[in-house]
């Protein structure tokens, strides 16, 4: 597992320590991440039982397992027998593999750690410790609003307590650098109030932290038949694994702009300083030879010319965020947009089944709490005959995973965030054969800002949100990403989402209904959604789609 720096013979001293000359192997590494992946695989149920922040939906720690899973998978299929070559195939099966915004950020992890231990055959102390400045740098650089109380101020916290160690023994620097992210983690309630109010830590905190002492612990020889999660009461649970009470995000004025710069020798963090000039909701990541930038701004023009300076630039995309977009009921389908491939995540026979009809051309089973791998979601990319293709994830959960899997496709291929299937179902509407890709791209971004989405659901847990107390088994309303309603009945709180959503500036209301809700009783509230709403248009879709009692779009 390790090797001295004198030679392979002498690993421990008599008591059992590591000696401080000692240097990591390929080998051990891959037998530490195994045991990290096992260690990890044991509290993924307490992780999801946690999990409470971006998303509430209950599988952080299935996300997190995954796609370290499928990093160790990618190990197992590879000869690579030295510290870089380790690394390197960890960071490319997880980029894979990577599922929902916990095991994209895990990726980013990784592939931080990759290219602070590129070129080592072996790695000390000193090694590790700078790449785990590079897992934090780049765990950072992955989000456009970085929030602490999170995954990342853990690996942060143990990256600049072992920057400051003077120990060069890989066995002590992983040490602290666990107990680094354990003080960590027990600190994310005081960053993130959601956290606090719930009565939880950070469940991606802890995932890495998780991690990180899995590491710790086989390279000690150390037990793995540990329980390193807190016991959770059921008061201090959250509201249901299918909810989405993120609070929705919403950018400044001006233009989103969006673009990849391909060259060499890139310098990211000037990139990254001069975008920030231009405007915010910054996104730039990437290496030296490929970036992707994300920048709302007033001079869109300004920011492809830096970028033009940098290398070639290509998949550009600016939409003007305060543009009105055209009604898109009574549209006819777009199935002859046969330039353009469609991509769309989706769940429910009937929800698949109106994706179909709407001309999309590959579709990836997911959504709340089952979030397709990156893998999947290339796999579908390239399987389309278009060469221009986009990406509809329709769950905020899924669209990091699907921004990973653009940025590897041979295609040009981009990602159009929808949230929800109202949204996704607008995007495709919008999708017309006499605009280019970058302009399709614009229409369909347009289009999803202009639908108002909700969900309807019950509360599988006891919980307090927002000084609100809500019971197991209410039913409860997410309205464009925020808990609005708490009603005694599935069908009170489909009447009260339709009335805070803004029904009388809408004209089209469409109702899908899910998999649990009884024939009849779907069209019974439609009558009295009809009823309630005189001027609007209803429409029954039967979605079939799992977790959501009835998902709602109004346009």
């Amino acid at each position: 597992m390790v090797a001295s720096a004198n030679g392979p013979n002498q690993q421990r001293t008599a008591s059992g320590q590591l000696d401080a000359d000692s240097l990591l192997t390929g080998s051990g590494l891959r037998q530490m991440f195994r045991d990290a992946h096992g260690l990890l695989e044991r509290h993924v149920g307490a992780l999801n039982a946690i999990n409470v922040f971006p998303v509430p939906d209950g599988d952080t720690g299935t996300n997190m397992h995954l796609t370290l899973r499928a990093a160790v998978d990618a190990l197992e299929q590879s000869d690579a027998d030295d510290v870089s070559g380790v690394t390197a195939t960890l960071a490319r099966g997880a980029l894979m593999g990577a599922r929902g915004n916990s095991g994209v950020i895990l990726s980013q992890v990784l592939l931080g750690l990759a290219r602070g231990l590129e070129g080592k055959t072996e790695a000390g102390g000193s090694d590790i410790a700078s790449a785990l400045t590079e897992a934090s740098d780049a765990a950072y650089a992955a989000l456009a609003e970085p929030r602490e109380g999170t995954i990342l101020t853990v690996v942060r916290a143990a990256a600049e307590a072992t920057a400051n160690a003077t120990t060069n023994d890989p066995g002590r620097i992983l040490s602290i650098a666990v107990d680094a992210a354990h003080e960590a983690v027990q600190q994310t309630p005081e960053l993130l109030p959601v956290l606090k109010e719930a009565g939880v830590v950070d469940a991606g905190g802890l995932g890495l932290a998780i991690v990180l002492d899995g590491l710790s612990r086989s390279l000690q020889g150390e037990t793995l038949e540990v329980d390193l999660a807190p016991d959770v009461p059921d008061a201090a649970g959250w509201q249901s694994q299918a909810a989405t009470l993120h609070q929705a995000e919403h950018g400044t004025p001006g233009y989103c702009t969006e673009f990849i710069v391909s060259g060499r020798d890139i310098d990211s963090d000037a990139a990254r300083a001069k975008m920030a000039e231009l405007g915010g909701s910054l996104l730039v990541v990437g290496d030296e030879t490929l970036l992707r930038v994300h920048v709302h701004t007033a001079t869109p023009d300004d920011a492809l010319d830096y970028g033009r300076t940098l290398g070639e630039v290509s998949q550009v995309k600016v939409d003007n965020m305060e543009a009105q977009v055209q009604t898109f009921a009574g549209e006819p389908a777009p199935s002859n947009v046969t330039n353009v491939g469609v991509v769309a995540v989706a769940s429910g026979a009937g929800i698949e089944a109106a994706f179909r009809g709407l001309g999309v051309t590959q579709l990836v089973e997911g959504g709340q709490t089952l979030n397709p791998s990156a893998g999947e979601i290339l796999a579908a990319i390239e399987s389309c005959p278009q060469d221009q293709v986009v990406v509809l994830p329709n769950n905020g959960n899924i669209i990091g995973a699907a921004e990973q899997a653009a940025a590897q496709s041979n295609k040009s291929a981009v990602v159009i965030p929808s949230r929800s299937i109202p949204q996704g179902v607008a995007a495709v509407l919008a999708l017309s054969p006499d605009l280019s890709f970058e302009e399709n791209g614009s229409a369909m971004e347009r289009a999803i800002a202009q639908v108002r989405s909700a969900e309807v659901t019950r509360a599988v847990r006891t919980t307090t949100m927002d000084s609100r107390n809500i019971n197991a088994g209410q039913a409860i309303g997410i309205v464009d990403g925020t808990l609005s309603v708490v009603a005694h009945s599935i069908e009170e709180a489909v009447l009260e989402s339709v009335a805070k959503m803004g029904p009388e500036t809408a004209s089209l209301l469409t109702v899908y209904s899910g998999s649990d809700v009884r024939a009849g009783d779907d069209d019974a509230l439609a009558n009295r959604l009809r009823e309630q709403q005189p001027d609007l248009e209803v429409e029954l879709v039967r979605g079939g789609q799992p977790h959501y009692a009835y998902l709602l779009s109004l346009e």
